[in-house]
């Protein structure tokens, strides 16, 4: 019976003892239940801090919405919509990617030397000397068929090589241009008196041929020299433009009724199957001397993702798209018929050794269709993203005299202002950034300044809260650790 009263009078002793242990860990407890709630309340809340700043208090705190915050809704609401409307508009318009075309008419300050492609019956330009020392008995054997001279020279040169044909068999630039003359341009401005050069000092001739036309390509920049080679001190707008920027003469005996091209110095000739379709054909046996002008048009393309869809073709080792389809369709003739197409102007970058394929193939309307189409998958349709057109004028004709064995022709400078055809986007980048933030502002009252202050709030109020929560974890733990230590001197 004692030991019960003992374990009564004990626990009543600690309970009233306002020193005991047990009564400290009392007290403790409700501290530390009282201080978390005071934490709790003094937590940061993210919801309740975004509707009272749209005005909603009394969602929060009260539970309950009066007629004006009804209102205020509905205004946000519509507000909401409105916004999202015309976002979605100025997205739409900036992710089709749409162009707009400027055109502009501009006059050249310094003017850009195009190149001149003068293109000639390939049989008329044969070397007699050369063909008669190293083929008479061919020819014998056409004489004595009753074949002329020049149809006996087709049927000779289909059994030459390329090489031979280009190189041999025909004659070079040498022969046939008797003078070859070009203003000269800023690289060589102040190291000659005389106001023109010869052309081979800008860049040589270069030659090429067809299964028909041998041509004469002047003024091209292929092999990456200095564009201070390619451009002349000229501003047109200002300068006397009655200068002649060629002068070119060939000899009579050589040409027949040739065929005048102007296009961009940086591109080979391509011919009629690369599109370059802007001939002027001269009737030299009745004109002695012409005068040419010409204007240039400029197109530039945007790359994608916009819906001009331009291509780089230098990237992939040519100059333009049909420069890249050319080459596709000799590569295409090579592989099935050993012989190189007769359209494709071949000059001394190719493979010589071989001949010209037979006629018929080039003509077949259908297997131009199948090699097209398997061009696509290297070249593509895609235009390029500059490109250069030139188209030629007559000035003036005269006529030709007799005894005369040369014809000459100069091309002036242009008289008008070149097109230019530049492609930008609908809407800019920064266009676009700027209508989002004009519209969020428009209907939200939104700005920099409010936004990047109300982040700081924010923040700081995280971080004030998880300083509160680490420091109420620390004191829990303290305390939790005292009760621990209590109990046990109690058991």
């Amino acid at each position: 019976m004692a030991s019960p009263q003992s374990t009564t009078a004990s626990s009543l002793t600690s309970t009233d003892n306002p020193e005991s242990p047990s009564s400290m860990i009392a007290i403790s407890t409700d501290d530390i239940n009282i201080h978390d709630k005071n934490d709790q309340s003094k937590k940061f809340k993210f919801f309740p801090h975004i509707f009272s700043c749209c005005g909603h208090q009394q969602l929060i705190y009260l539970k309950r919405l009066n007629s004006l915050d009804i209102i205020y809704a509905i205004g946000s609401f519509i507000a909401v919509l409105g916004c999202a409307w015309q976002l979605i508009d100025v997205s739409r318009i900036y992710f089709a990617y749409d162009t707009n075309v400027n055109v502009m008419f501009e006059r050249e300050t310094k003017v850009e030397i195009p190149a001149i492609t003068i293109c000639m019956d390939l049989f008329k330009v044969a070397n007699d000397e050369y063909i008669e020392e190293n083929y008479s008995n061919q020819l014998k054997h056409f004489a004595e068929n009753k074949i002329n001279k020049y149809s006996a020279y087709k049927k000779l040169f289909q059994n030459l090589t390329l090489y031979e044909l280009l190189n041999n068999a025909t004659y070079s630039s040498e022969k046939v241009f008797n003078k070859c003359r070009i203003i000269k341009p800023i690289a060589i401005e102040n190291n000659e008196t005389d106001d023109y050069i010869n052309c081979t000092f800008i860049s040589p001739i270069h030659e090429s041929l067809t299964d028909v036309k041998k041509c004469f390509s002047i003024g091209l920049q292929l092999n990456n020299q200095s564009d201070d080679y390619f451009y002349i001190d000229h501003d047109m707008t200002i300068r006397d433009n009655g200068f002649p920027l060629y002068q070119i003469s060939l000899f009579n005996k050589y040409i027949e009724s040739p065929m005048i091209l102007m296009h961009s110095r940086s591109i080979p000739f391509l011919g009629f199957i690369g599109g370059q379709t802007n001939v002027f054909r001269v009737n030299n046996t009745r004109s002695s001397f012409q005068l040419f002008n010409y204007f240039k048009t400029i197109n530039d393309l945007l790359e994608p993702p916009f819906k001009t869809d331009c291509r780089r073709y230098e990237e992939i080792g040519y100059k333009s798209l049909m420069h890249c389809m050319n080459r596709c369709k000799s590569n295409f003739f090579i592989r099935n018929f050993n012989g190189q197409h007769g359209d494709v102007p071949t000059d001394n970058s190719f493979d010589l050794n071989m001949y010209f394929a037979p006629s018929k193939f080039k003509e077949n309307k259908t297997l131009d269709k199948i090699m097209s189409n398997e061009c696509l998958t290297t070249c593509s349709k895609r235009q390029e993203c500059h490109s250069e057109f030139y188209t030629m004028s007559m000035m003036d004709d005269f006529e030709r005299k007799p005894m005369q064995n040369r014809y000459e022709f100069d091309v002036y400078f242009s008289s008008t202002a070149n097109t230019h055809y530049k492609h930008q986007p609908r809407m800019e980048l920064v266009e676009f950034i700027c209508f989002y933030a004009s519209t969020i502002s428009l209907w939200f009252g939104f700005s920099i300044i409010a936004f990047s202050r109300s982040v700081l709030h924010i923040i700081h109020q995280n971080a004030l809260a998880k300083r509160n929560s680490s420091v109420s974890t620390t004191k829990n733990d303290k305390n939790n650790e005292t009760n621990d230590n209590n109990n046990i001197e109690i058991i």
